[in-house]
């Protein structure tokens, strides 16, 4: 039995045809596992960008669903001349593709545009015409620095967002359309929000007509083998080829075609995956397990110290360095972490896209004497707001309330609190501009201990996650039986609350384990701090 093979079924046969092989074939394993918080928040985003282009380009009809009807009433509008569609279908019987907006000319020939939710490159350029109205050529690639337009022409030629449109195209030319024009729809990063949403400002159209036609004779090559791959009944045999990437690079049924790869391989040292030659030499050696790495094969500083601690099973633990570091530290102690929600449409006057809404903080404070006493660090009333409006002015208020101007700032990865957050609150509010400039200047990152493996021990797996570190060197804490257990979960809870249908019983509930995880966060980086000074 032949299968329908959509777009989406390109893209993930393009990254790995024995995936793709399972979700045709076995849509059992490979939608085994829930899409995490993360996955979920992407989509979300793909969906709220998308229908915001539609109000971009304005004046069009929906197709709904995806079947027999959709095609028919696409052949219909297109038959009566109508001049933009959004969710177009096109079908030959065994290829299957939905265009995000398609507009035709007066001649019949079509135009698509592809809307994705991400920012667009430096070199795009809003479209021309003063008259802000979307002409069919208008917008294209700034070609004023020849070195820069050349790498962006190379990156772009490997952008799965450009074979993601190339699809379309020939799919749409097979069954009989004259296709005129290819156009990917992306966010302007550099556009700020007024009080009210520019639409015409946050979008940028870029023509990348000529880049799909160069692509497209290999895409058809491609198109004809993957028919042919996932139209076979035998499963294909492993392994497959995300063996030669990195953890974070690994299909969705990894598992299932590597079965000789150990939960915890040498796809999970530290940067292997930027390191493909030495991959791959392991893997042709099938080596897959870091305990069977020759001890004369070459590895960085780092990745050596990690397979040596793994093969040692013991910790490795700079005293005097890590001693040092802590040294640093001026009391009082202020454990602080923050959450934010970082939407790809700008919610509020003065943001980006993707710039973050801090909307909680947690803090713990350890004076001297409370340390030379034993006591424990106070936890300062939380900040948490739930409101429909920017949380910015008030936890930027309340932070400054409980922030002395004396004591280090300790947090994990500070580039996060640093440079997502407090830079950019200074700029939106230039009031607390010398307030946030001296947090920043008294941070301390406690990750970079871990990060820079002056502490490193084999259940880390490699990694400075607090989630990881945690439970190897406090394990009476853990983030396993809070309702909310991680960054994605707190962020997307969070636009529930302020954008759902929570009662207010259902947000009072949220509000409390919103607070206990992040309240976790701080506390986690006491004790974690405790025990590193208890050893030192």
């Amino acid at each position: 039995m032949q299968k329908i093979i959509s777009k989406t079924d390109y893209l993930v046969w393009r990254d790995c045809m024995h995936n793709a092989w399972m979700k045709k074939w076995k849509p059992d394993i490979y939608y085994a596992l829930p899409l995490s918080e993360f996955d979920q928040h992407l989509i979300a985003t793909g969906n709220q960008v998308e229908e915001k282009a539609r109000e971009y380009f304005g004046n069009g009809i929906l197709v709904e669903g995806r079947d027999e009807q959709a095609l028919k009433k696409t052949k219909e509008f297109l038959k009566a001349k109508t001049e933009m569609l959004f969710q177009a279908c096109f079908s030959d019987g065994t290829l299957f593709a939905a265009v995000d907006i398609l507009k035709q000319g007066n001649d019949g020939e079509l135009y698509l545009y592809e809307v994705k939710a991400s920012n667009a490159s430096k070199l795009s350029e809003d479209y021309g015409g003063e008259d802000g109205e979307l002409n069919e050529g208008d917008v294209i690639v700034d070609f004023r620095d020849t070195k820069a337009v050349e790498k962006y022409n190379k990156k772009l030629l490997k952008d799965p967002h450009l074979f993601d449109l190339a699809f379309q195209v020939y799919l749409a030319r097979k069954v009989g359309y004259k296709v005129a024009g290819a156009f990917l729809v992306r966010l302007d990063k550099n556009y700020v929000r007024g009080e009210s949403l520019n639409l015409k400002k946050l979008f940028v159209t870029e023509n990348v007509t000529k880049f799909v036609d160069e692509i497209l004779p290999s895409v058809e090559i491609d198109i004809e083998r993957m028919i042919k791959d996932l139209n076979s009944l035998k499963q294909p045999v492993g392994p497959c080829c995300c063996i030669e990437k990195g953890r974070s690079k690994h299909c969705t049924t990894f598992c299932e075609h590597n079965k000789e790869v150990p939960k915890y391989s040498i796809h999970d040292i530290a940067n292997i995956g930027k390191s493909k030659k030495k991959l791959k030499e392991l893997i042709n050696s099938k080596i897959y397990d870091i305990l069977n790495i020759p001890i004369d094969f070459e590895l960085s500083p780092k990745m050596q110290k990690q397979v040596d601690v793994h093969k040692r099973g013991k910790a490795d633990i700079d005293y005097e360095l890590i001693k040092g570091e802590l040294g640093q530290l001026q009391f009082p102690l202020y454990f602080l972490d923050y959450e934010s929600f970082n939407p790809a449409i700008p919610r509020f006057a003065g943001y980006k896209p993707y710039q973050h809404i801090p909307f909680q903080y947690s803090l713990h404070v350890l004076t001297e004497e409370a340390m030379k006493k034993g006591d424990e660090p106070e936890h300062m009333e939380p900040f948490f707001y739930a409101g429909k409006d920017d949380p910015s002015p008030l936890f930027v208020a309340d932070l400054e309330k409980k922030i002395g101007k004396v004591g280090s700032i300790i947090v994990w990865n500070r580039t996060f609190e640093e440079s997502h957050i407090n830079k950019h609150l200074a700029i939106r509010l230039p009031e607390y501009a010398e307030f946030l400039q001296g947090v920043n200047s008294r941070i301390f990152d406690l990750m970079k201990i871990f990060s820079k493996q002056l502490h490193i021990h084999p259940d880390f797996h490699g990694s400075a996650s607090i989630k990881k570190v945690l439970p190897v060197l406090c394990p009476e804490l853990s983030y396993k039986e809070l309702d909310i257990g991680n960054g994605s979960e707190a962020m997307n809870t969070w636009n529930k609350m302020v954008t759902g249908d929570m009662s207010e019983i259902e947000k009072k509930e949220t509000e409390k384990s919103m607070l206990e995880y992040c309240g976790l966060d701080t506390y986690a980086m006491y004790a974690i701090w405790k025990h590193l000074k208890s050893i030192v």
